[in-house]
């Protein structure tokens, strides 16, 4: 209402102005014409016949002007004399002053001052009416998503009102932004970047390091014992030891100077966990070209320290690898790639140590790489075999059990070892379905030769961790001996000490029932698992092989002397029967028979034979002594 009434004054004001300035240029146009008229038509009068008035006050075109009527017909007055009045019609003059050049080009210049005195009236309108809707919708806007806005034109302009809302919803976006990010990059548990994050900041890392000539170093961080801590507290401690651990890495970046914080999500950039138990540190060796290796040492010592959980210490050390950009690698994945390699190598060094990748290190990745994927062909191809190396007793070299043995004789690399290939089959899954095959290959020979005569002999099958970790192993076995009819109690099951003594209660329990059904238990590579000989009896197992470490070094050290000895006594009064691996010479055989020891397994005896080979040596002159004693006699080769 306002805005229409100031305008309405304007018009008005500006219309006034215009009868005035018209007035006054009638007014010279009056006193031009009785000087010298311009073509004006004239009317005189007689001065009795008429009678001069002056024109009304609200006429103010004609103000100030005498005016003469005739017929209707209004007449100004040019100039009198006793005689006459002479005059003009007063339209005409009207008129001729109206369109008079000076007067028209006044018009225009006052229309155009009117015209641009209106737009602008309407365009300041416009505009604070468009700014009044920005900031209805502003607030509209701000109540949606739950945002106090400081409302009230009286305090503000409309412009300041839209300045203060711009500012609040620019406030929010970029805190929306941050937990955005968070969110979407943050690792959930420890409140690192994740992997995915980590890559992109590598990437970025990585182009400015090409532009400006430095290095750089990617430290990939591996704990080591970390299963051993789920399989023994739950996974809730190990949960919390993830935690500590991002903690006392955050500390080492902050000692040595090398963190980044985003500005955006407030999240350290050169550090990230990237999946289980692994973590990794990005170091820009522009300044130091050593620092990798320091902040990697230090790495090294702050994990090592206790872990204090409740009222249990834990302790743990980590194995690392160390890639340099552009020695090692050029690409994010690359460096990563290499990096993990080196910590591999770190791992099979002896672990809670770091290692530097080098061109070696990635002929040996390359090699396990080839492998894997010759193994994936041999496997679906049956290009393995099993060989089986019998285990006899010490006092009759009467054969107690053979051991399957898995070969691999590669058509280009040749016979590729055990040592070599089991790994790579556990790492990647393979052994599920090679010790598949195993298990019933092992489980068809033995049940030929039962039926031919060996029926106080067994054999024995290794089984690996994670073929208890993914089998219901009692399942699994019970299926495999009813597919090949092999009685229960000609199988013995061979597991290493380091696997049994991580098994869950459920493995455990699997394996009671195994025994249960007459499977014999074995626990291999006795003495290289570090377990309590106290934790023997707790252990479904039934028979010991002594690893064959101390067969080699009994003869030499005391210690290892000893161990054996009390190996042997342990396993008479739990009621286990103990086996001595690696027997390669007559004196270790006489040491261990000396020791009381039941049984013997190594090259002394035998080397791994084809089954073709055993059917030879055993089932052709040892008929009528299998028949009558359900087993047969090894010939060692040397004497005895």
């Amino acid at each position: 209402m306002a805005n229409a009434l100031r305008t309405l004054s304007i018009s008005i004001i500006t219309l006034i102005a215009f009868i005035y300035g018209l007035n006054i240029f009638l007014t010279k146009q009056v006193n031009d014409l009785m000087y010298a008229p311009k073509g004006l038509e004239l009317h005189t009068f007689q001065g009795t016949d008429v009678t001069v008035v002056t024109a009304p006050w609200y006429n103010l075109v004609l103000s100030g002007q005498h005016l003469v009527y005739d017929n209707n017909i209004s007449y100004i007055v040019i100039n009198t004399t006793n005689e006459s009045v002479v005059t003009a019609m007063t339209s005409d003059l009207i008129l001729t002053t109206l369109f008079s050049p000076v007067n028209i080009i006044i018009l225009i210049l006052l229309a155009l001052a009117i015209s641009w005195l209106v737009n602008l009236r309407f365009q300041n309108n416009h505009e604070k009416y468009a700014l009044k809707m920005l900031n209805t919708k502003a607030i509209e806007l701000l109540n949606s998503l739950n945002l106090a806005s400081e409302s009230g034109i009286n305090k503000h302009t409309q412009l300041e009102q839209l300045q203060v809302n711009f500012q609040t919803l620019t406030t929010h976006i970029t805190n929306y932004t941050r937990e955005s990010e968070v969110s979407i990059y943050q690792d959930k548990l420890t409140h690192l970047i994740d992997r995915h994050a980590y890559i992109e900041h590598l990437a970025k890392q990585l182009r400015l390091a090409e532009m400006d000539k430095f290095s750089c170093a990617l430290l990939f961080i591996d704990l080591d014992g970390f299963k051993q801590v789920n399989d023994s507290f739950g996974h809730s401690f190990g949960d919390d030891v993830l935690i500590q651990v991002a903690t006392r890495l955050s500390s080492v970046l902050r000692h040595h100077k090398i963190s980044n914080i985003s500005p955006i999500s407030q999240l350290e950039q050169n550090l990230a966990r990237l999946g289980g138990d692994e973590f990794s540190i990005f170091i820009n060796l522009k300044d130091d070209k050593d620092k990798a290796l320091e902040v990697a040492q230090n790495v090294l010592h702050e994990i090592e320290r206790d872990f204090v959980l409740g009222n249990k210490l834990i302790k743990i050390s980590a194995s690392i690898g160390i890639a340099v950009y552009p020695d090692s690698a050029s690409t994010p994945q690359a460096l990563l790639q290499m990096a993990d390699v080196a910590m591999y190598r770190a791992k099979t060094d002896g672990r809670g140590i770091f290692k530097v990748y080098s061109p070696e290190m990635g002929k040996k990745i390359r090699r396990y790489h080839y492998l894997l994927e010759e193994m994936r062909l041999a496997i679906a191809s049956s290009s393995f075999h099993l060989s089986f190396q019998p285990i006899v007793h010490v006092d009759d070299c009467a054969i107690d059990y053979f051991e399957a043995l898995v070969r691999w004789d590669h058509p280009v690399e040749g016979s590729i070892t055990p040592d070599e290939f089991i790994p790579i089959a556990e790492e990647s899954n393979l052994i599920l379905e090679l010790g598949d095959w195993i298990m019933l290959e092992s489980c068809r020979q033995m049940s030929a030769w039962y039926n031919a005569g060996m029926k106080k002999v067994s054999i024995s099958v290794n089984i690996s961790g994670v073929q208890l970790k993914h089998y219901d192993i009692y399942e699994w076995v019970m299926e495999k001996l009813a597919k090949t009819g092999l009685p229960a109690k000609a199988l013995m099951l061979e597991i290493t000490e380091s696997t049994l003594i991580k098994a869950s209660n459920k493995i455990i329990q699997s394996l009671e029932k195994l025994r249960s059904e007459g499977i014999t238990i074995a626990i291999d590579d006795f003495g290289t698992g570090f377990s309590s000989l106290s934790t023997l009896a707790d252990l479904p197992i039934d028979v010991i092989k002594l690893d064959k470490l101390f067969v080699a070094q009994a003869n030499d050290n005391l210690k290892y002397n000893e161990i054996m000895h009390s190996v042997s006594e342990l396993g008479r009064k739990l009621g286990l029967k103990v086996v001595a691996e690696g027997v390669e010479e007559l004196a270790q055989f006489e040491l261990v028979k000396s020791m009381g020891i039941n049984s013997v397994q190594g090259y002394l005896v035998s080397h791994p034979e084809s089954s073709v080979n055993v059917g030879h040596k055993v089932l052709q002159d040892n008929i009528n002594f299998m028949s009558v004693t359900g087993t047969g006699v090894w010939n060692i080769q040397q004497p005895l």
